[in-house]
């Protein structure tokens, strides 16, 4: 996923030389398309009274939001005038270069609907109707549309990983796990990743005071993350919140004598997810953090001599996963 976040500015000696229009620039895209910094390109060459804006002053702004994805791409504009007045426009085409043209067109119209400016190629992308559509205001020839389909606001991936967890067992128990998740999509750093897993873990055989205790544990884990914090970069760091259920089995021997139990297990916790993304699909993460028992069953062997193990109430965890993001 390519996302840029682009305004404009220039300094107060060039803003005195250059007495153009001013413009400011606000770019998100999806898939394999053009950089802001060529968008912004685009829109000057076709009107070259544009120019970047200064600080404070007031501007004509250009939202764009672009995807690109199974063969097609699509592209909406908002032009935002200096008293707040927003305007869209949608465009459909076959790659994200061909919706940038023709977006960088219609941008160049909305500043100076009377410069001459260069069209796209013929049948390189289209302009989606839009309901109803008529000129809002004689400087902004551009249509209402309604907002996009939410469906295109979010992501899948599916993955799994090497963790382990302090509190299953009186040694660290080491499992493998898979997980499920959506991502919501936007241009800042509140952006929500909610995910589902299934963990399977073992402890090695421990030997305590009260017999020789084994564990296994399978738990399902409901995760939300909701910052991802740089938004715009591709290594990040997610604040994530867990929820646990699940089975915590454990087999306890005592001069002979063994005992088999199974427990209900419960849990909260949270951890700290550092995420890098290799080629906008591949996502490597390392997470470290805190559970705490929601539920703290004991294990024995039965004999009277006391529990083996008691669920602590709390520990830590920590995974090392990879995941494949479909875009």
């Amino acid at each position: 996923m390519l996302v840029a976040l682009v305004v404009l500015t220039q300094s107060p000696s060039a803003f005195a030389a250059s007495p153009g229009q001013p413009f400011r620039l606000e770019y998100w895209a999806e898939g394999h398309c053009p950089d802001a910094i060529e968008f912004a390109r685009q829109i000057q060459t076709r009107a070259p009274r544009l120019r970047p804006a200064e600080a404070d002053e007031p501007a004509l702004g250009f939202y764009a939001e672009l995807v690109e994805r199974s063969g097609s791409a699509t592209g909406r504009l908002t032009a935002r005038t200096p008293d707040g007045r927003e305007v869209a426009r949608e465009v459909r085409g076959a790659t994200c270069d061909d919706v940038v043209t023709a977006l960088a067109l219609i941008a160049a119209l909305a500043a100076d609907p009377s410069q001459p400016v260069a069209a796209p190629p013929t049948g390189a992308a289209r302009v989606q109707p839009a309901a109803p559509a008529h000129r809002v205001h004689d400087d902004l020839p551009v249509g209402e549309l309604e907002p996009p389909d939410p469906a295109l606001r979010w992501t899948f991936g599916v993955g799994g990983g090497l963790s382990f967890d302090s509190s299953i067992a009186p040694s660290p128990g080491y499992g493998l796990g898979v997980e499920f998740d959506a991502e919501g999509k936007g241009g800042s750093a509140l952006r929500p990743m909610f995910a589902l897993s299934a963990i399977r873990a073992a402890a090695a055989n421990t030997e305590t005071k009260a017999g020789d205790a084994s564990f296994t544990w399978l738990a399902f884990r409901g995760t939300a993350c909701p910052l991802r914090w740089p938004e715009v970069t591709p290594l990040f760091i997610r604040p994530c919140l867990f929820l646990d259920a699940g089975v915590l089995q454990g087999n306890v021997s005592l001069a002979g004598v063994s005992r088999d139990q199974s427990k209900s297990w419960f849990a909260a916790g949270g951890f700290a997810r550092v995420e890098a993304l290799a080629d906008e699909v591949l996502s490597f993460q390392l997470d470290g953090g805190v559970t705490a028992a929601l539920k703290r069953d004991t294990f024995d062997a039965g004999s009277g001599d006391g529990n083996a193990f008691r669920v602590p109430s709390s520990g830590i965890l920590g995974r090392i996963g990879l995941s494949y993001r479909f875009q």
